[in-house]
């Protein structure tokens, strides 16, 4: 968290006491403060939550806070659409994922002094009225600091801290809930560009159901296949035929599914066979393919685009793939994916856009502060 996203989230805020920058600073550095022992009563608490609660459509999905997480606003009307056991859900997924650090946050609320001392133009409080609770969380480890009642008062805060991946989300695991409520099951389809973010989301969100997952990686095209007549076409890079008679074929049936699955490295394939169950993900390129039109449209499929842009979506490949493989992206699969991306899906309306950006709040602080 950046001292520039720490004075935006708490500068010129009345309502915000010392011990609601406190808060925000061990939420940031610890993550999940509130997660009770067991699923069933952080479940029970959020429904207890929610029913006390208004919804409010000018809250929004979530309150980005740092370090990938976010504050879920139990009030956003998205967000009441998901049952309590999936809120619950996450933020043990986000337990389970986040690594929090107590030196983090010791280190944390020293800077946040430093910062209200230096800047007191900017706080509605000083930094001697800090002093008190860095004490006590020095000296207590086991404190979870609350909300002042002024600030529930003025803000009236319903939130639980959680990635930010399932808060940008919330549109389509909304739209995921309402198709698994109104068909008992439910397919959801990420799209878009490549280094977006696809298979990390997938990856989020499997925790959360009964759950396949389809990777459009296992249907790039067999060398064999790869005429220029067959690249020529928008999105002809991707074995859709297969992937149609092989996995939409069952989902459609409402069957197992058995498929072959291309590794595109080695040039061979595997057999796999998955059980049929409640929630289906289909993540990657292509997956929006107009040749899976009448099978999505017969599952209800819930789909999505995720987008990025060009110079986030470049130090994302160079991070992941290296620097050699770079130039291929950029110089093939890249435009190729841009050519069907525009063939396809420039002018539809029924596709969730998801854009996933570099966030200024998950920076690296200063050289020498936890800010």
């Amino acid at each position: 968290m950046t001292r520039a996203f720490l004075m935006q989230c708490l500068g010129n805020r009345p309502a915000v006491e010392p011990v609601d920058a406190v808060k925000l600073v061990f939420q940031n550095t610890l993550g999940c403060g509130h997660l009770l022992p067991s699923a069933q009563a952080c479940a029970q608490a959020i429904r207890e939550e929610l029913a006390r609660t208004a919804p409010s459509d000018s809250e929004p999905p979530c309150t980005p806070i740092g370090n990938g997480l976010c504050r879920l606003n139990l009030r956003n009307p998205l967000v009441r659409e998901l049952p309590p056991e999936r809120i619950a859900a996450m933020m043990r997924e986000t337990e389970r994922r986040f690594q929090g650090s107590r030196n983090a946050y010791l280190q944390g609320l020293r800077d946040l002094r430093a910062l209200v001392a230096e800047r007191s133009d900017v706080f509605a409080f000083t930094a001697a009225a800090l002093d008190p609770l860095l004490a006590r969380a020095q000296n207590a480890p086991d404190w979870i600091p609350s909300h002042s009642e002024g600030y529930r008062a003025a803000c009236q805060p319903a939130y639980r801290v959680v990635l930010r991946h399932y808060g940008t989300a919330m549109p389509v695991l909304a739209a995921l809930e309402q198709a698994l409520r109104q068909y008992g099951r439910a397919t959801l389809v990420l799209d878009g560009d490549c280094a977006a973010g696809k298979t990390t989301l997938a990856e989020r969100l499997a925790p959360l159901y009964a759950c396949n997952v389809f990777h459009m990686d296992d249907f790039f095209l067999p060398f064999a296949m790869r005429t220029p007549e067959r690249l020529a076409q928008p999105g002809g890079n991707v074995h859709y035929e297969r992937f149609a008679q092989q996995v939409l074929t069952g989902l459609a049936s409402g069957g197992s599914v058995e498929y072959d699955a291309f590794d595109c490295h080695s040039g061979q394939t595997r057999r796999v066979s998955v059980p049929a169950r409640p929630v289906t993900i289909i993540e990657g390129s292509y997956s929006l393919h107009p040749a899976f039109e009448a099978a999505y449209a017969q599952l209800h499929a819930v789909r999505a685009l995720l987008t990025v842009d060009g110079d986030e979506q470049l130090r994302r490949i160079s991070r992941r793939n290296g620097e050699k493989m770079l130039d291929r992206f950029r110089d093939v699969w890249i435009p190729l994916e841009k050519r069907y991306l525009q063939a396809y899906h420039e002018t539809r309306v029924d596709e969730w856009v998801l854009p996933f950006a570099h966030h200024a709040e998950d920076d690296p602080a200063e050289e020498g502060t936890a800010f």
